[in-house]
Order: structure tokens, then C-alpha cells, then sequence
């Protein structure tokens, strides 16, 4: 048996009779109330889910030999769609690792061609072509890269999947006319002068897809990505085959009107902003028009090589496609619907579970770490520990778990790449995704930078800067989906004010704001803070480890900071998030005095440091 996601959509229609075609049994993960006419009359086994829900996903997994995944959000609009990115990206990846853990024989998984890196104009598109969310052209794109990249690192974790890159889709069975080309295909049927634009791209038969994708599960290679082709086509002449196949004989009414493209891409904005004021679909815009003006010169040899993958002719697909929707036009419209959810297996009343907020905090044995993750279990986050001692991560858990709240356990060293992948695989185990990451893991080092030993150079960094880096960008994409989420890098005010006998540290820290601040503007209006806590000196085992390595030299410092203080700070930061704050306030002058008075403090240091010297 295999199991079919977005089995109603227009791709999923056509898989889905592909494979019956073949006698092979199917199961379709539909969500609960969705429409289902595209199933309409189909020997298929229903089950309600999202693929959101892992236990959905582990549920419908079981007995399945094969996974074809095409459950996703198309989008040509402009702008950021959360919920697109939520089901396209998380989704996926949750599909593919449960995939794997579920044992699976194979995944098969429906990216697009729009997720590829895009080659100048002449440059043939092949599966050399990596996946490039960054040169992604719009949101869409971007999503179906990112999702093919999780797939991918599921396939490095032992997952057996193989990727399927269509072109532009078209063709029958697309019940809810959802595609925006289905609809000017509709368009194009009726009499009369049509507006056209001149432009041409590869377009596929949606069944071909759905047998490519058969071809893919059978004979595919493990982590190969296929392109699925079909024929190269201007906009004239498929609007000429569709005239040829939709007119009666005899009758020759209307035709294509080419406007110069230039006022075309004014339309797509026009109509782009009207189908933002009035929530309605859109049949155009500057994407889809540019689109027909890319590179389309795509090469598809290695899905007929290896998969013996053969498209059909583009006048045969657009004759049955036009034959299609004059069956769809005629029939009545209750027909159409049927009564199509009657072997939906009744699971009682759907009750929704409250999904736990999970937060990260790492140098979470001790210290600022310690008393941040007490304040978030408190507050009913279920808060994952992370540092190295693995005795002191334990008796704090046992403490959050006697107040009421849940902890996990990650003990591991963050200097060590393994050891931040082991967090964000403990997370993403857990559910949806993490809401809160606060990076409090860090230690210091005293004294002239000229007598701190190498090793301790290269692991400060390591930890200090280079794994909060990390933790941030693994689970950023994850936030992003989901529209929401907080990351709270611990800093320090010697990352506002050049330190001297603590350089490197002072550097460090200057990393974690300049890297929140930025992140802090780059992510405004996604949902995802980025916020920095620059606290004094705190009351912590942080100066009896700077003492340790330094050779027993102690920084002086006459006031700590207790670190309930700096708790405060960062909860304040979850209810109202902010670039940075300073613990306590008054050292937000630093700045000032550093760009003020810098050059006077440049000219004291050195005496001051000869007699620190003296005095360690």
C-alpha cells in the first residue's frame, strides 16, 4: 500500500488514478473537511490528518511501502505567506522524518523546477542545478527550496527518498480549478479577442507527472533529484491549440490580441493589488509574467534515462484537457461533488490538543542558563537543557519536574558541530517546532590576549560565537514557517565597550549584538524576534571558570548582579521584544561613552593594565 498526500489536488488526482490504473491499493491523507472531489468515485482509503500533526503522519504511515508526498500551498502572489511556509517547509520536513522513522520503503517528494538556482538566460537547467532558496523568485519558490533541502538532510540521516522537479503543470483533473493556467485555459475557450503576452516556458502534462513519480518509487535513486519535463511552448501557440481544440468547425471567432510586455507587467500589479483588497484569486502577476520570460531552456535526459520517463505530446495534452473542462462545464454541479466523504472512517469528536511551547536554553547548568530555564517551565514552557554536565542539567530538570513543569535532558559539548545537530534533532523530535532558543552557553578568559593558549582561542569562538550562529540559523528557517518565535542571545556590556584583558571575550560578544541587531531588522514583521540581554557583572560561576583559566588572575569587579535580574530581562524580551536591553539600565551610556570618550580610554588602558598586572 502507499500513501499519498494532497492525493484531492490537481497532481494528486492524477497520481492517484495512475496508480489504481496499476491496481495498486492507496491511502490519501486528506485534512479533516477538505474538498474532496477530485476522490469522487475513487476505490482509495481516506484518512483525516495534517501533515502538521506527527501523529497523524505516524498513524497513516503505518503498512505503507511508498509515500508520495505532494501535499503543499501554491502561491503566485507577491509577499510573505506564512501559512504557505508553514505547510510547505515544516510540513515537509515532518513528512520526511517521520517517513524515515517509520521505516518507509521510500519517499517520493514533488518539489518544482522554480526551487533550482536560475542559470543565465541560454544556460541549460539540469539536475547540476542545486536548490537555492536565495535566488528563489518569489515566496513560493522559496518554500519548495527550503522544503527540498529538508528532504535532503532527512536522506543524510538514512532516509530513502528521491525528488521530482516539474515544470509548468497543466492538464485534466484539476476539480477544484485552483491553477491559475487551468482557468485561462477556460479563458481562452470561450469566443472572442484575448489579451496575450509573448513569452514561452516548459510545460507538462499532470499525468506525466503522476507517472514520473510512479517511475521515481520503483526505479529512482536514493537522493537524486529528477526534472520532469515536458515541451517547450510559447504562449501563441498553446493559446493556438487550444483555439484549434475548443472552436466548433467552421467558426473562427476572435483571437489573441499581444500587448507589449511592459504593460502587461502594469496590469499584474493592478490586479495583484486587487486581489489583496478584495481576497480574491488572481490570474496573473509580475511573477507568473516574468516566469514566462526566464530561462526555460531546461534539459530533462536524466528522468529519461534513468527512470524511462516519456512525456506526451503537448497538442494531445491540451486536446484532453479542453475536452475535460467542456465535461466539467456541462455536468450538473451537485454531480460534480457527490457524496465523496462517505468511507471517511468515523474517529468520534476531533479534539485539538494544546501543543506545548518548547524553548532551548543553553549553558543552562548553571548560572543566568540555571535560573532562565527555572523562570520558563514555571511559565509552562517545556524547556530543553543544554550544556555539558550532565548531572547538574539532570538535577535541575528533577527540580523543574517537582514545580509542575517539563524538562529534557540534551548533554552535550556546543564546540562540537555534532553537539548543536543534537540539539536541533531533540527539538524537531518533539513536535512543530521551537518557540523560544535563549543562547546563554559562553565562558571568558583574563589577562593579555598574547598569553591565552591557542586551544582556548579556537573553543571560545566555538562556543561563543560560532554555536550560537549555528543554533540560530537551524532553527530560524522552522520559526519563519510558523510565523512566530523568539531567540534571546545572552551578551554582555563589554560588547558594547572594547575591553582590554578580556579581548577576546569583549569580541565575542561584540559578535552576538551585531548579529542580533541585524537580525533584529532583517526579521521585523515575520512574527521572529531576534533580541539581545547585555548584562554587568552577574553573580554566577562564570568569574570562578574565568579565574580557573586564567591562571588564577580574577576580574575586578566590585558589584555583581544577581541573576534573577538578567531572568527578568529576558521575559520582559518574550512579552515585549526590543534589539537590546542593559542589566541594569545604566549601562546603556556605554555606547555613548565608547563614542564620546573612546580615544581617552585608548590613551589610560595601557597604564591601567600595568597595574592591574601588578596587582594579578
Amino acid at each position: 500500500m502507499v500513501l499519498v498526500t494532497g492525493a484531492a489536488g490537481h497532481v494528486g488526482s492524477a497520481l492517484v488514478r495512475e496508480l489504481l490504473s496499476e491496481g495498486v491499493k492507496v491511502r490519501t491523507l486528506v485534512l479533516p473537511d477538505e474538498e474532496l472531489s477530485g476522490l469522487n468515485g475513487l476505490d482509495v482509503e481516506i484518512v483525516q490528518g495534517n501533515i502538521l500533526d506527527r501523529d497523524a503522519l505516524r498513524s497513516a504511515m503505518q503498512g505503507i511501502d511508498v509515500v508520495y508526498h505532494l501535499a503543499g500551498i501554491v502561491s503566485i502572489l507577491p509577499g510573505r505567506n506564512d501559512l504557505m511556509r508553514m505547510v510547505n517547509v515544516v510540513g515537509t520536513a515532518s513528512v520526511a522524518r517521520v517517513a524515515r522513522e517509520s521505516s518507509v520503503r521510500r519517499m517520493v517528494y514533488v518539489s518544482s523546477i522554480h526551487a533550482l538556482a536560475r542559470p543565465p538566460r541560454g544556460t541549460p537547467i539540469d539536475e547540476s542545478v542545486p536548490f537555492d532558496p536565495h535566488s528563489a523568485a518569489g515566496e513560493y519558490d522559496q518554500t519548495k527550496a527550503e522544503a527540498s533541502l529538508a528532504v535532503l538532510a532527512e536522506v543524510e540521516r538514512g532516509l530513502d527518498a528521491v525528488l521530482l522537479c516539474p515544470t509548468g503543470i497543466i492538464g485534466p483533473f484539476d476539480f477544484r480549478f485552483t491553477s491559475a493556467l487551468a482557468n485561462q485555459l477556460r479563458a481562452w475557450m470561450k469566443p472572442g479577442w484575448h489579451v496575450t503576452v509573448n513569452g514561452q516556458f516548459d510545460f507538462v502534462d499532470v499525468r506525466d507527472v503522476g507517472r514520473a513519480m510512479i517511475l521515481a518509487g520503483r526505479f529512482g535513486r536514493r537522493g537524486e533529484t529528477y526534472i520532469v519535463s515536458g515541451e517547450r511552448i510559447s504562449v501563441g501557440r498553446l493559446f493556438a491549440l487550444v483555439r484549434r481544440f475548443a472552436e466548433a468547425p467552421g467558426r473562427h471567432k476572435g483571437g489573441a490580441i499581444l500587448v507589449p510586455f511592459g504593460l502587461a507587467m502594469l496590469a499584474a500589479e493592478l490586479a495583484t493589488i486587487h486581489a489583496k483588497l478584495w481576497k480574491c484569486p488572481v490570474q496573473f502577476t509580475r511573477y507568473s509574467l516574468e516566469t514566462l520570460v526566464s530561462n526555460s531552456l531546461i534539459d530533462g535526459t536524466k528522468a529519461r534515462r534513468d527512470l524511462g520517463y516519456q512525456p506526451r505530446p503537448m497538442a494531445d495534452t491540451v486536446r484532453d484537457t479542453v475536452g475535460w473542462l467542456r465535461e466539467q462545464a456541462a455536468a450538473v454541479p451537485s454531480r460534480r461533488a457527490g457524496a465523496i466523504r462517505a468511507r471517511v472512517p468515523d474517529r468520534g469528536p476531533s479534539r485539538s490538543r494544546p501543543r506545548p511551547r518548547v524553548a532551548v536554553v543553553t549553558g543552562a547548568s548553571s548560572g543566568i542558563g540555571a535560573a532562565t530555564a527555572t523562570r520558563l517551565g514555571s511559565l509552562g514552557y517545556r524547556v530543553v537543557l543544554v550544556a555539558r554536565r550532565e548531572d547538574r542539567l539532570q538535577e535541575l530538570a528533577a527540580e523543574i519536574r517537582r514545580a509542575g513543569g517539563a524538562a529534557d535532558v540534551v548533554a552535550v559539548d556546543l564546540s562540537d558541530p555534532s553537539g548543536i545537530r543534537a540539539v536541533y534533532d531533540h527539538v524537531t523530535g518533539i513536535g512543530e517546532g521551537l518557540d523560544v532558543l535563549v543562547n546563554s552557553a559562553g565562558f571568558g578568559w583574563y589577562g593579555y590576549a598574547s598569553d591565552m593558549p591557542v586551544q582556548t582561542v579556537g573553543q571560545m569562538v566555538a562556543v561563543n560565537s560560532s554555536a550560537l550562529a549555528q543554533l540560530i540559523v537551524l532553527f530560524l528557517p522552522q520559526m519563519r514557517a510558523r510565523g512566530r518565535g523568539c531567540i534571546i542571545n545572552v551578551s554582555s556590556i563589554v560588547g558594547s565597550f572594547a575591553s582590554p584583558w578580556s579581548a577576546l571575550y569583549s569580541a565575542t560578544k561584540s559578535f552576538a549584538d551585531t548579529f542580533t541587531r541585524a537580525l533584529y531588522r532583517e526579521l521585523r514583521g515575520t512574527g521572529v524576534s531576534v533580541c539581545a540581554v547585555r548584562p554587568g557583572p552577574v553573580l554566577t560561576e562564570f568569574y570562578q571558570t574565568v579565574s580557573r583559566l586564567s591562571e588564577g588572575r580574577s576580574i575586578p569587579v566590585e558589584r555583581f548582579t544577581r541573576p534573577e535580574t538578567v531572568v527578568n530581562a529576558i521575559v520582559s524580551l518574550l512579552r515585549k521584544p526590543r534589539p537590546a536591553v542593559y542589566v541594569p539600565r545604566a549601562f546603556a551610556v556605554l555606547p555613548w561613552l565608547e563614542l564620546s570618550l573612546g580615544w581617552l580610554f585608548d590613551r589610560m588602558a595601557s597604564l591601567l593594565l600595568r597595574r592591574q598586572a601588578s596587582v594579578a
